[in-house]
């Protein structure tokens, strides 16, 4: 909860600042993006890497700063613990489970402060072939739902072992909020159209059930690192 405290306060200055940047250049912009999600620490026990897609809402209140909502989706399939083997206690025999199946998605929409650092004194952007760094701090909301179905059950004690014995399904999902923070790159192609660059990790509040037969671990909190390549276009105000 400190560090959800601590973004909000960042965001908090950023929104602030723009009263002193109110003599600078104001724009509006829209953009969308594709990237990589990669899942961190437990949840990398569960999942490989997926694509994921955005789009945003940009309101630059100067060359210092920009506020920026977010929306994203990502979908994980093929879990790991789908051709994950076990050891059936009775045989000795190792086992996996033929017909498992087991995938995760996010939708978030989230609240973004993009700090410039410098630019107050040295303008850069919004003409062609610049260029300039920001770091990124925002937090908002995310629903997350994972799903694993036709696990065979590995507690059976009558053999053969029944490969159609399955457990019931396990279902996680939640309405929580996330932080996200990072660095990034805009680049200006013309004028009032950017190329972002942008790398930084998510922490989710929330929770997977650990499934202690596949020695699968409680998954708290979530957290995930993404990388993604945008585009900006932005409007006068």
């Amino acid at each position: 909860m400190r560090f959800l405290k601590g973004v909000l306060f960042a965001i908090g200055l950023a929104v602030l600042a723009s009263d002193a940047l109110a003599a600078e250049k104001e724009m509006w912009g829209i953009g969308g993006s594709a990237g990589l999600n990669v899942p961190a620490r437990q949840l990398r026990d569960r999942f490989g890497s997926t694509t994921k897609y955005g789009a945003t809402i940009n309101y630059a209140m100067g060359q210092a700063s920009t506020l920026e909502i977010e929306y994203h989706y990502s979908k994980f399939d093929k879990g790991k613990i789908e051709t994950m083997p076990f050891t059936w206690s009775v045989d000795k025999k190792v086992y996996t489970s033929p017909n498992a199946s087991s995938t995760m998605a996010f939708n978030s929409l989230a609240l973004n402060a993009l700090i410039f650092p410098g630019e107050t004194n040295q303008a850069r952007g919004f003409k062609a072939r610049e260029y300039r760094y920001y770091i990124l701090v925002g937090g908002g909301f995310y629903r997350y739902k994972s799903a694993t179905r036709n696990l065979v059950y590995p507690a059976q004690t009558k053999e053969p072992i029944n490969l159609s014995y399955v457990m019931d399904p396990q279902v996680d999902q939640r309405y929580t909020l996330a932080t996200d923070v990072g660095f990034g790159l805009e680049g200006f192609i013309t004028d009032n159209l950017s190329v972002d660059v942008r790398g930084r990790y998510n922490v989710v509040i929330g929770e997977l059930r650990p499934m202690l037969f596949y020695n699968i671990n409680q998954t708290w909190p979530i957290m995930l690192f993404d990388v993604g390549v945008g585009f900006k276009i932005y409007f006068l105000k």
